[in-house]
């Protein structure tokens, strides 16, 4: 298959993980199912990397616990917990083009970027885009929908948090010990959370049973943790970062053409606008140095190097 359609086929799957997510929103609540997932994910890291429960329980565990806290437990259970209430294709819009957008921020703030024109443009343009989409819901009072857009932005931002909080540990370790280590972390926490707060009995239990939510929970971690992340790590060797990073403009629009057809998902002028103002803001982001999660790998360990084609992350 050549690079750009497995470009296409990374951008279509990270896009559709939204819907995937609303799919398992369905029957299980959303710690619920994010404790499942990480979990899976956990499961299957740990199988893969050696090294990631010795890093889990190792003199190092107060970092992996801080970043796979705020990389899994804190994004994943604010963006579950938001996507309940908003649609699919808007929740993929707003996280996948600010994450762009907020590490190029915090890597100004931390000196690793210059202040300059970029810098302010996409700050304006990217707030632009959220007030676009606020506004609105604030006048129509429309509070359950509005909390759910806070939620995921928010978690938007604990995910960019999370990615820097862990760029000490890439520095010593393979990427695929780190990720592992975390997921175990992140449902080490995600189980008693969901227990504590959702509540785990038969019927929660059987809900995840459901063919729907066995599919989505398949789909998250197979398609969305491994597979699109692989072909990503391919991209980056072949093409490089500014190129592989080009789904920051694709998925979000999957993401809503899919809401749009698989849910009937409204997409109105003021989605429209919002969508806009904040591809826009990513693309300024993105225009020096692609500022994603293996772009903040990269910076730490240097060249990303795929011999046999195999990587694994978390994903969207």
């Amino acid at each position: 298959m050549s690079n750009l359609a497995l470009f296409g086929l990374m951008s279509l799957i990270w896009g559709a993980t939204w819907a995937a997510v609303k799919i398992g929103l369905d029957g299980v609540p959303p710690l619920t199912l994010a404790a499942a997932r990480f979990l899976l994910v956990g499961a299957i890291l740990t199988a893969a990397a050696g090294g990631a429960v010795r890093l889990a329980f190792g003199p190092r565990w107060p970092r992996v616990l801080a970043s796979g806290t705020l990389i899994n437990t804190a994004t994943y259970g604010l963006l579950f917990w938001g996507m309940q209430s908003v649609p699919s294709g808007l929740s993929g819009m707003i996280n996948l083009s600010l994450i762009p957008v907020l590490l190029f921020l915090l890597a100004v703030m931390m000196g690793e970027e210059r202040i300059g024109w970029r810098h302010g443009g996409a700050l304006l343009l990217g707030l632009a885009g959220l007030a676009t989409l606020f506004a609105p819901r604030l006048a129509s009072q429309g509070q359950a929908e509005l909390l759910g857009i806070a939620a995921i932005v928010a978690g938007t931002v604990t995910y960019c948090l999370g990615s820097l909080a862990a760029k000490p540990l890439l520095r010593e370790e393979a990427p695929l010990a780190v990720a592992g280590a975390q997921a175990i972390a992140s449902a080490a926490l995600l189980v008693p959370l969901a227990w504590i707060i959702e509540g785990i009995d038969g019927a929660r239990l059987a809900a995840l049973a459901q063919p729907a939510a066995l599919g989505s929970l398949a789909y998250l971690v197979l398609a969305g943790s491994i597979l699109a992340y692989t072909i990503y790590l391919r991209l980056m060797r072949d093409w490089g970062m500014s190129r592989a990073g080009l789904y920051a403009f694709v998925s979000p629009v999957v993401a809503l053409v899919i809401g749009r057809i698989a849910f009937g998902e409204r997409i109105g002028a003021v989605e429209i606008a919002g969508t806009i103002l904040l591809l826009c803001a990513a693309g300024l982001s993105l225009g020096g140095k692609v500022a994603t999660r293996a772009s903040v790998l990269q910076e730490v360990r240097g060249p990303v190097q795929v011999p046999d084609g195999r990587g694994w992350s978390n994903g969207r």
